[in-house]
């Protein structure tokens, strides 16, 4: 759980199926991702693909559709990157703010929102936000993940790489993308996490960009799940905070 402020209102972040028991403290509650959403609050479905940490590294890697698999191996064996992860302690606002600023580059290229900074460092704060990068051999990122960890179950939240103007091509960055994938998945397994959220799943049919991003995420092998996203007011403050939300269409 993350306590975060934003102004004159308190927030209380509580993830997957945790609990909070003193709610005395903020305006607002938001339930994200939970399993079973709690009867009488205002929910919404969020899909998403889990995968399993409890399998072997074996099962987990022959889940993998069998290009992907080709891929992750050329990474490390013909583009020789480099793989690095900050864990909780090590994250700090210097790391967030790199990470941000190579994500805004990115944001802007694909018509995406700048990053909320302070949630990010916020989390870091908190110790529960993760980071990993795939670098060239001249130590050059080419491709970033930052994720919130949870108990047992860790989320990736945002993803970077590298611009599409830059000279590396195309193909090299999504190997890169790939491989980081891979890493992350062996690495929170041996931190003892049960399970890897790719970080949501588009359950709709229109959108041409996010299906070949439900595409790359499926070749990982895991495995579609519905989650519900839920809030709850606390107080007076709160409830004006949803519903002024809800006005604007957020």
């Amino acid at each position: 759980m993350a306590l975060l402020r934003q102004e004159i209102i308190s927030i209380a972040e509580v993830w997957f199926d945790e609990e909070l028991q003193d709610t005395s403290c903020v305006d607002l509650v938001y339930y994200l991702q939970r399993t079973n959403p709690i009867e009488t609050f205002e929910c919404q479905e969020f899909y998403t693909i889990l995968i399993d940490l409890t399998k072997s590294e074996d099962e987990l890697w022959k889940k993998i559709e069998r290009n992907n698999r080709y891929k992750i191996r050329q990474a490390s064996q013909k583009d020789k990157v480099i793989y690095q992860f900050w864990d909780c302690d090590r994250v700090d606002a210097k790391l967030v703010n790199e990470f941000s600023d190579t994500y805004d580059s990115f944001a802007l290229e694909k018509g995406l929102s700048k990053l909320k900074r302070t949630r990010l460092l916020q989390y870091a704060e908190a110790s529960i936000l993760n980071i990993s990068a795939v670098k060239l051999p001249d130590n050059r990122p080419l491709v970033w993940h930052v994720y919130y960890r949870g108990k047992n179950r860790v989320r990736l939240l945002h993803s970077a790489s590298l611009k599409k103007n830059s000279e590396v091509s195309p193909q090299i960055i999504g190997r890169a993308n790939r491989y980081l994938h891979w890493q992350d998945i062996l690495n929170f397994q041996n931190l003892g996490m049960t399970a890897y959220d790719l970080g949501g799943w588009y359950a709709g049919n229109t959108d041409q960009e996010r299906l070949n991003i439900n595409k790359f995420k499926e070749e990982f092998g895991g495995d579609i799940v519905k989650n519900f996203n839920q809030s709850y007011a606390t107080t007076m403050k709160g409830k004006l905070y949803l519903l002024a939300r809800k006005m604007k269409g957020l």
